[in-house]
Parts: structure tokens; C-alpha cells; sequence
């Protein structure tokens, strides 16, 4: 009888680990469930004091930081990029870093221009606005010729973003000086901007992290080498 029972037990055991593992799996999936881009571009990513930040409002560093891991990945791997991408260095996946980059660049920037708006530093001189037009040049020239296909805004909203961007690095050099520090201090991650950020209310949604840095201006054929295999070879079986 004793055995019996102990049989029973160890079968309801079991039977609540898979249910447990099960459920844990499907939310796990569901925080994990890819985003169709296209659509959420009014979705909120982040807020920094009370400013919503949108997908969209994202577009310049998501294209700039997937171009840069994209040039070094060829390098790595010309005929499979991805596995350059999902490569774990420094406690975490090259794709991490690039997503924190994104995230972090964009808030730091936006926290910066609220900033300069209201020192009223927001004016652009003559020689700010000639440096802007070149980097608005050199940003579209050094664009993958694939993410042309998959931009995440329009180039208006895109030369709007960098426009803004020229602004918040007049804030930079401004709070430098006025701090008497180095202007890498001020950098997104500089410890003087980790100071200040201290100061002001910043947050980032969960959605975020359904976003995956790698595939939203660019087009990964494979699979990591490591974690799996071509898609073609897939579809043979």
C-alpha cells in the first residue's frame, strides 16, 4: 500500500514539473514572440521625463549599430553572419551589446536634447549645420545596401533624428565644460552621464525585448552554425 501510494505521488510530481515547464516554456515564447516591425512603429520602447519614445523614433541607431556589427560579422564570417551575432563575449551575446547600445544611445540622446531645449542651446551656427549635412551624407552613403529595403522610418524622419542627435551633442560639450571634464565622461556610457541620469526619470518597456537586434534592417539566411542550421537544409527534410 505504502508503495503504492509512493508510486502516486511520484507521478503527480512528475506530472506538475512538465505542467510547471510546460507554462514556464509558453511565456517564455510569448516574451520572445518576434515582432512584425512594420507595424509597431508607434509602439513606446522607452520614456525619458514623461517623452515617449516610439520604435520609430529608434530607426537612426538601430541602422547604424546593425550596419557596424553587420561590417565586423563579414569579417568574421563572410558566408554566415549570424554566427558573429551570436557569438557570448563579456558575460553576454555581441547581439546584446548592440540592442543595450540602441536603447542607450537613443535615451542618453533624447535626455540631452530635452536638456539643450531648455539651457536654450537647441540653435544650430553655420558651421554645426555644414558639419550636420555631412553627417546625414556619410550616414546614407555608408548604408548596407539591404537595409535600403528594411528602413524602420522614412528618411525625413531619419535626417530628423540625426538633426536632433547634432543637438544633443551641443548639450554634451556644454555639460562637459561646465563639469570641467572629458567629454567621454558624457558619452552614453560615460560615468558623468550615469551620474546625471541619476537625476531624471527613465524607463524602458517590455516590449523591447521581444526586439531582435540583427534582424530589423537586415536578413539573416542562416541559422548560427552553432545553435542550428541553414534554412534550406531545413526545408530538404
Amino acid at each position: 500500500m505504502k508503495e503504492k501510494r509512493a508510486r502516486i505521488v511520484k507521478i503527480f510530481i512528475l506530472i506538475l514539473c512538465v505542467l510547471t515547464l510546460g507554462f514556464a516554456f509558453m511565456k517564455y515564447q510569448g516574451t520572445r514572440a518576434r515582432v512584425d516591425y512594420a507595424k509597431q512603429k508607434e509602439e513606446v520602447v522607452a520614456t525619458v521625463d514623461g517623452k515617449s519614445l516610439v520604435f520609430e523614433d529608434l530607426a537612426f541607431y538601430i541602422l547604424y549599430e546593425e550596419r557596424v556589427v553587420e561590417e565586423q560579422a563579414r569579417i568574421y564570417n563572410p558566408s554566415s553572419t549570424k554566427d558573429y551575432w551570436n557569438i557570448h563575449t563579456n558575460d553576454t551575446f555581441i547581439q546584446s551589446e548592440a540592442k543595450d547600445a540602441v536603447i542607450n544611445m537613443a535615451i542618453h540622446d533624447e535626455l540631452y536634447y530635452q536638456l539643450a531645449v531648455k539651457e536654450g542651446i537647441d540653435e544650430l551656427t553655420t558651421l554645426d549645420k555644414r558639419d550636420l549635412e555631412n553627417a546625414k551624407t556619410d550616414f546614407w552613403e555608408d548604408l548596407l545596401d539591404e537595409q535600403w529595403e528594411k528602413l524602420p522610418a522614412s528618411e525625413d524622419v531619419i535626417n530628423a533624428q540625426i538633426e536632433k542627435i547634432a543637438i544633443a551633442e551641443k548639450y554634451e560639450i556644454y555639460i562637459a565644460n561646465e563639469n570641467n571634464d572629458t567629454l567621454a565622461s558624457y558619452k552614453y556610457d560615460g560615468y558623468g552621464y550615469s551620474q546625471l541620469l541619476k537625476e531624471h526619470e527613465v524607463s524602458i518597456e517590455k516590449i523591447w525585448d521581444r526586439f531582435v537586434m540583427g534582424d530589423i534592417t537586415l536578413t539573416h539566411k542562416k541559422f548560427n552554425a552553432i545553435n542550428g542550421f541553414e534554412h534550406e537544409k531545413k526545408k530538404e527534410k
